[in-house]
């Protein structure tokens, strides 16, 4: 068994730095062993172990080697780092990962969210605000990369034991114990891992590529020298565009629903603020009347679909608004957070051939619907 990985943290001042041991494993099956051991070897700084499923013969479940990686703390390890063998890592992650924890250690720190869930829009509201932190506001906890306190990660093999069945996903049980345990779940704006969208082995190639929400081509500052944690926005709304059924929703707090979120449409959502649909239609016209290259999007994206991801984007300038203040499109990672929306959405309709190109020219769309949503609500 490797030893814990030590490196100082960056300490608030006048205080003394936290030492950070990390133990890291990679979770794989079998059939990727050979990417698995590709990684680790890429970051020999981790001193990251390969884990493998301990029944690959048996159904498909990265709950059963998950089980097995979350209990594969090194001794001594005050944190525990899980990667899935499709994680890429982004340049600086040792050091990166390790600021990360030194500001949130007893948090869940998920180090990648994918650009279509619900989470990745929290990711850009955050990013709107010039926020660090965005919180976990899916029905699960995302997983590719994940960090726990040590403690906590040895802690789920009872928890999984005794509350999970063989189909579960690792996902969802991660999310229920964590809720269990009180633990804040967390994900950084900038994520720290994207996603390379191998075969899947368990069935997912139906959702499309899943790539990050926000992974910058340069790293953003490291979180250092704050007396305290940063705030987490609360969002009491969340827009979200449903890739499975290609429309506009929003999730909106309410403590009877089973995971505390009640999903309505956006329209409904943005009329209950007293935003019409009329209103938001016709701001599109008028935005779709300055979209360069207007003719090409038209040919690879319906006129459906395009009220469709502009009404979440809309929302999304609504909801960021209600959290506190106008978005700030100047944020460092604004901008590489919004411009993956529209990919998102799109992925299961567009060849993903075609998704770069289209998401690019989508973008000042997507910025237009936000700033468009923004102004409606400081006048609503």
């Amino acid at each position: 068994m490797n030893t814990p990985t030590d490196a100082p943290a960056h300490p608030a001042p006048g205080t003394d730095a936290p030492e950070i041991r990390l133990s890291t494993v990679v979770m794989a099956h079998p059939r990727r062993a050979a990417a698995a051991r590709e990684l680790c070897a890429r970051h020999p700084e981790l001193d990251a172990r390969l884990i493998t499923d301990p029944d690959p013969e048996g159904p498909p479940s990265a709950l059963r080697t998950a089980r097995l990686a979350w209990q594969s703390v090194a001794p001594g390890a005050t944190h525990h780092l899980v990667l899935q063998d499709d994680a890429i890592l982004a340049p600086g992650f040792a050091e990166r990962v390790r600021a990360l924890i030194a500001d949130r250690p007893d948090a869940s720190l998920s180090l990648f969210t994918e650009w279509g869930s619900r989470t990745a829009n929290a990711v850009r509201v955050a990013a709107l605000r010039g926020d660090t932190w965005a919180p976990v506001v899916d029905d699960y906890l995302p997983s590719v990369a994940l960090v726990l306190p040590a403690p906590l990660a040895l802690g789920f093999e009872e928890y999984a034991a005794a509350k999970t069945a063989e189909e579960d996903t690792d996902d969802v049980a991660l999310l229920g114990y964590l809720d269990a345990a009180g633990t804040e779940t967390v994900v950084p704006v900038a994520n720290l891992v994207d996603h390379a969208n191998p075969a899947s082995l368990v069935g997912n190639d139906v959702m499309g590529p899943r790539s990050a929400a926000c992974f910058p081509d340069a790293a953003p500052a490291l979180p250092r020298d704050r007396q305290r944690p940063q705030e987490l926005v609360h969002l009491d709304a969340v827009p979200y565009f449903c890739w499975w059924e290609q429309l506009a929703v929003a999730y909106v707090r309410d403590a009877a629903a089973p995971d505390g979120w009640r999903r309505v449409p956006a329209e409904d959502a943005l009329l209950e603020r007293g935003i019409t649909r009329e209103r938001v239609v016709g701001a599109l016209r008028e935005a779709l009347d300055r979209l360069p290259h207007r003719a090409f999007v038209h040919d690879r994206v319906s006129d459906v679909l395009l009220t469709e991801i502009w009404t979440t984007a809309y929302a999304l300038g609504v909801v960021t608004r209600e959290s506190g203040g106008a978005p700030d499109f100047t944020a460092p990672l604004a901008r590489t957070a919004l411009a993956t929306l529209a990919p998102g959405a799109l992925r299961r309709v567009v060849p993903a051939g075609w998704l770069a190109a289209v998401g690019e020219l989508l973008a000042p769309l997507v910025a237009d619907a936000v700033a468009c949503g923004a102004e409606a609500s400081a006048g609503s």
